[in-house]
Parts: structure tokens; sequence; C-alpha cells
């Protein structure tokens, strides 16, 4: 079947799920059905992700989970907040949008087959995850002392490219950036001790024990195999 015909077939599938879910409900669930009109993005955003499950026959559909995976997760929010009247939630719920998008990045660089998406998906995924701790523990005050971690981000990403491509220049520019990261929070590190909250008393060296525990697997994966001596 061709691309076009198969996207052709899924649009219209989902186009009628949710036809069917709102005459449904407007013909017999009760008056506080209207409770359920997310689940109308929660079926468009599994429209689109779907396709790029075929990502493996035609390439270009693994780019689906890009818009996909975001567009589900903030259904399924919003189906929550819409059913217990939690819209708090959003106040922290937030910050699942842009792991959504990196999650997103993920698996269309492994359908698509493109190591390079990995450094999109290392940028916005980390940042997603300082914005989520900085949303539970509203330390939002913490990027003072953990802003290398944007270096640590790149350096991640470009890490895995170079081992995806078995490329040495690009394992080297990974290791310079994590370097810069490591003494970024050498220094931060310091700066934490006088810190008064105790998450922040330990999140600096953790993240030092994490940079440093990188640049030794980045030294060893850069090392050359050890050549046989050869017999005169």
């Amino acid at each position: 079947m061709k691309p076009e015909k198969l996207f052709n077939l899924i649009a219209g599938v989902t186009l009628l799920s949710i036809g069917v879910i709102a005459l449904a409900g407007n013909l017999f669930l009760a008056a506080n059905a209207w409770r359920l009109w997310p689940v109308i993005i929660v079926l468009a955003g599994v429209g689109l992700t779907f396709p790029g499950f075929l990502g493996f026959v035609h390439r270009g559909f693994g780019a689906f989970f890009i818009p996909g995976i975001p567009v589900l997760t903030t259904g399924l929010i919003l189906l929550y907040a819409s059913m217990t009247n939690h819209w708090e939630v959003w106040a922290v719920a937030w910050t699942l949008e842009i792991l959504a998008l990196a999650l997103g990045f993920v698996m269309a660089a492994i359908f698509m087959r493109v190591p390079g998406l990995a450094i999109p998906a290392f940028i916005i995924g980390i940042n997603g995850l300082m914005f989520v701790f900085c949303a539970l523990t509203g330390l939002w005050q913490s990027w003072a002392v953990l802003w290398p971690i944007e270096f640590l981000a790149v350096g991640l990403g470009l890490l895995v490219v170079g081992i995806a491509n078995q490329s040495t220049g690009v394992k080297t520019a990974a290791s310079i950036l994590l370097t810069i990261a490591g003494g970024g929070f050498f220094l931060t590190a310091f700066l934490s001790i006088f810190n008064t909250n105790a998450i922040m008393k330990f999140a600096v060296p953790i993240m030092l024990l994490v940079t440093g525990g990188l640049l030794t697997v980045t030294y060893f994966l850069q090392r050359s195999p050890t050549t046989p001596p050869t017999a005169e």
C-alpha cells in the first residue's frame, strides 16, 4: 500500500472514531458527558502517533512521533483534568509536554534510523527533566547552579551520534562539551555548599559524579583497539 493511501486510511478511521464517540455522547450519555471532550484530542494524538510505527517500512513516517506524542499527552492531561475537575494539575503537568516532545524525537530517531535526532531529544529531554524538578520543588533558583546541564545535554546527544556513526570527531566534540559541563559543575559545587536547601546540597555533586562517569566512558570509547604484534 502506498504511503499516501495508508495515511488517508488512518486519518479516515481516526475521524470516524471521533465522530462515533461524539454522536454516542450526545445521544446516550448524561449531561456531564461534555467532560469527555478531551477524548477527541486523545484520538487525534493516537491518529498522529500510529503512523510513526510504520517507520520501519516507510522511514519518513517516523516523523509522526514528533507531533503525535505531545498531542496524545495533551489529550490525556486534559481528560484527567476535565473528569476530575482538577485543572490545577497544569501547574506541574505542562512539563510533561516537554518530555513528550523529547520522547517523540527519540522514537523518530529509532524508527527513521536518524541518529542525529538524538541531539534535540537530549536537549529537550534534559531541560524537561529540569523543569519537572523545578515545578515539583519550586526551586526555580536552582538554574543558577545547574546551568551546566545545557552543555551536558548537547554533549550526550553528540556522544550518541558519535557511537551510532562510529565517528571519532563527533565523540571528541562530545567529550569537549562534557568537560565544559564538568568544569561548570565543579565551580557550582562550591556554591551548593552554602545553599540552605537540602536538595540543592546534593543535586550539584550528583551531577558532578554523572558528568565524571560520562567522561570516563567517553575515554574508553575513544581508545583505538590495540593492534596485535605481527610475527617477523
